[in-house]
């Protein structure tokens, strides 16, 4: 067998850890490369790998041709989907001319490939929370509060969907997973794997890694190994956690491997002996010998692929049957991805999560759609009441051994925090010297009720009660909806009731405009699908 050449992966993770390698931030993915970087291999590993052509795809993608035979709700609806799943929403101003394009899919996916955000007045921003006049500051407390925060805000800031977008979503998912979980919660991880764990993530996708390459680096790391602290574990759980393999008569030929590696209980940290295994052992249907061996080689397994893939088809496909999962698994597999977004992309924008697919809505998944929606604004701390939000609905960002065990837990308890976070913190918060909250002038705006007279109150209220369904479950209200809300604020002759004079000449009337938002914002807080989403078929 091959031995990798151990110096010369030492300096390339020196040099990817350092900043110092990839593409240019500013530009296009499908720009050709003058370098031969994409054909760099170690012992059949590639190291470079481009996200590949949507034309590619095996797992049927959803075409602008099949988006725009959809019925107006329908395509509201799953375009809502699409967008909140990857962490984003737009206001029905923005929205709906990209619907009509009817190149609303192919622009989404454009979108994607290339940088738009201000990353580096971003970063400036969250790394001012020390100066008393910025409006971030996340507080260490619990541990990995801070870290976590600043993770959140940072999707808040990016307002546009771009690549650099993509990357952290795609981060973020992964590091939810089982597969590269900082595992936070155990006494070996400390708050700072979080930010090591995701940053890798990130850089290593901004630098094209492949996904074998990228997992094989992060499986000698010691995030990895704080994790998995000993020989018979770390080989056990790689193998089953990437492989699907839990055949126990591999694990002695793994920790014979892994012989020499170990993880210093005293300062947590990494180390490799000198006392390699020199016997040669047969697993992987090869011969391995020590530990880089034995990880090189579970990368470039066959089910690796397809163990991958499972892990994430498990998240976006839950109520699916077995069969039907299997079906999909076998799609990616033949599609040959060679990065960790040929497998994301290609689910997100398949028919079969955004016509068939039915889940709950992750926290994150919920929340930033609906703050890009509802033009939120946060007050200093918001972010790291947001982490430890997290935690109470047992959603916490990177904190388990073995990822978020349930994507969204639906217990009684998990459940009515969730409700409680989404409810007081955004739904029927107006943002105001004390709190954050929606900005009323920009959400909820006298444009509104442009063509409609200020005498027309039962129009008025119904225009505003459909702003305010569109923009959060992306649906018209019902007819008995509608009569609820009408009974509750304008009498029997259709006049204001006179705590919610939607539009009238008194001082200041977006203080009752707010009131009667914030009443039909409470119903929607307490609709299925305001945390569910939906099959549309």
């Amino acid at each position: 067998m091959k031995k990798p050449t151990h110096i010369a992966l030492a300096l390339l993770i020196l040099l990817l850890l350092s900043g110092c390698l990839g593409s240019d931030s500013s530009s296009d993915s499908s720009t050709e490369q003058t370098d031969d970087r994409y054909g760099l291999l170690d012992d059949g590993i590639k190291f470079y790998a481009k996200n590949m052509d949507s034309s590619s795809y095996r797992l049927d993608s959803l075409s602008d041709e099949e988006f725009n035979s959809l019925d107006a709700q329908t395509k509201q609806i799953v375009a809502d989907k699409l967008l909140s799943t990857l962490f984003f929403g737009m206001s029905q101003a923005k929205l709906q001319p990209l619907i009509d394009s009817n190149n609303f899919i192919s622009t989404i996916t454009s979108k994607l490939k290339v940088y738009s955000n201000d990353m580096a007045n971003i970063e400036h921003q969250l790394d001012d929370n020390g100066d008393e006049n910025s409006t971030f500051y996340f507080s260490s407390w619990p541990n990995g509060t801070a870290q976590t925060a600043k993770i959140l805000a940072r999707f808040y800031m990016m307002d546009k969907l771009d690549r650099s977008y993509l990357e952290h979503w795609s981060s973020y998912v992964l590091a939810q997973n089982i597969m590269f979980s900082p595992a936070q919660e155990l006494a070996s991880s400390h708050a700072p794997n979080i930010e090591r764990v995701y940053s890798f993530l990130v850089r290593s996708q901004r630098n094209e890694l492949s996904l074998q390459y990228l997992t094989y680096l992060h499986m000698f790391s010691d995030d990895n190994w704080r994790r998995f602290r000993s020989p018979e574990d770390n080989g056990r759980e790689m193998m089953e956690i990437f492989l699907l393999n839990f055949d126990d008569k591999l694990v002695p030929l793994a920790a014979k491997a892994l012989q020499n590696w170990s993880l210093d209980r005293d300062h947590d940290t990494l180390v490799i002996g000198v006392n390699d295994n020199s016997d040669e052992l047969e697993i992987f249907g090869t011969t391995v010998t020590d530990g880089f061996d034995f990880y090189r080689e579970l990368v470039k397994d066959d089910d690796f692929i397809s163990g991958v893939s499972r892990r994430l088809v498990e998240v976006y496909f839950p109520t699916f049957t077995e069969s039907n999962k299997r079906a999909i698994v076998t799609d990616l597999v033949a599609s040959n991805p060679s990065s960790w977004q040929d497998i994301l992309l290609q689910i997100v924008f398949s028919e079969a999560y955004l016509l068939d697919s039915d889940k709950p809505k992750s926290v994150e998944e919920l929340f930033f759609s609906l703050a890009k929606k509802m033009h939120f604004k946060h007050k200093r701390g918001f972010f790291s009441r947001f982490s430890r939000a997290l935690v109470a609905m047992h959603q916490a960002s990177m904190k388990y051994k073995l990822g978020r065990y349930t994507e969204v837990p639906l217990d009684t308890q998990s459940f009515i925090t969730y409700h409680k976070f989404i409810r007081e913190e955004l739904l029927i918060s107006d943002k105001n010297r004390w709190s954050s909250g929606w900005v009323a002038e920009d959400f909820i705006s006298d444009n509104l009720f442009d063509n409609i007279s200020a005498y027309e109150h039962s129009k008025m209220l119904d225009r505003l009660v459909e702003h305010l369904f569109a923009h959060t479950v992306s649906r018209k209200p019902l007819e008995q909806e509608y009569r609820l809300f009408r009974s509750h604020m304008l009498t029997s002759d259709n006049k204001y009731r006179s705590a919610f004079e939607i539009f009238n000449n008194s001082d200041d009337p977006l203080d009752d405009r707010i009131r009667a938002s914030k009443v039909v914002l409470d119903y929607i807080s307490r609709l299925t699908q305001t945390y569910r989403f939906v099959e549309v078929k």
